[in-house]
This record gives structure tokens, C-alpha cells and sequence, in this order.
């Protein structure tokens, strides 16, 4: 977006995107053949059921809606959460 912090964005989405990609990975739809397969196994393992709703949403403008402070203390807690107190020999505090 051209901001003064694109390029601290972007080395933290470096750094902390595998960390990410890995815990969230069981919770994270990646595309339609992914939806389909898990809508698959939802369906198989019985909770797919015909008063079941199903809802999708798209999230806009989500990094102005975010105060930077409060997507620090997210991007913590989901650190902590995970074990990590450094990573790459960067403390995460």
C-alpha cells in the first residue's frame, strides 16, 4: 500500500508466515478443492446436517479497521500460543 511500514509488513509476513501457515493450517480453507474436501469429511464424520448453514464473508480493508498496537498484541499472544518466545534469535517482545 505504499505506506511508511509496507516494508516492516512484509519482513514480519516473511518471517512469521510458515509459523502461521503451519498452526493454522487445520482452521485455514486455501482454496475450492480444499472447501469441497473438508465440506467432504464435515459431512462424512456426521455433522453436516440438513439445518446446517453454511456462511462465507470477505473481510475488507482489514489493516485500517486493525490499530497497529492491537495487532502487535495478536500477533504475541498467537506467538506465545505456539510456544515461541524468539524466533530467528528475534525476541518476540
Amino acid at each position: 500500500m505504499n505506506m511508511p511500514t509496507t516494508g516492516i509488513s512484509k519482513f514480519l509476513d516473511k518471517l512469521i508466515r510458515p509459523i502461521f501457515d503451519k498452526h493454522a493450517r487445520s482452521i485455514t480453507i486455501i482454496d475450492g478443492v480444499d472447501f469441497i474436501q473438508r465440506l467432504e469429511a464435515y459431512a462424512t464424520s456426521g455433522y453436516l446436517k440438513p439445518k446446517t448453514y453454511l456462511y462465507m464473508f470477505d473481510i475488507t480493508d482489514l489493516y485500517k479497521m486493525l490499530p497497529h498496537e492491537e495487532s502487535l498484541d495478536i500477533l504475541i499472544e498467537f506467538l506465545l500460543q505456539q510456544g515461541y518466545e524468539k524466533f530467528r534469535n528475534i525476541p518476540i517482545d
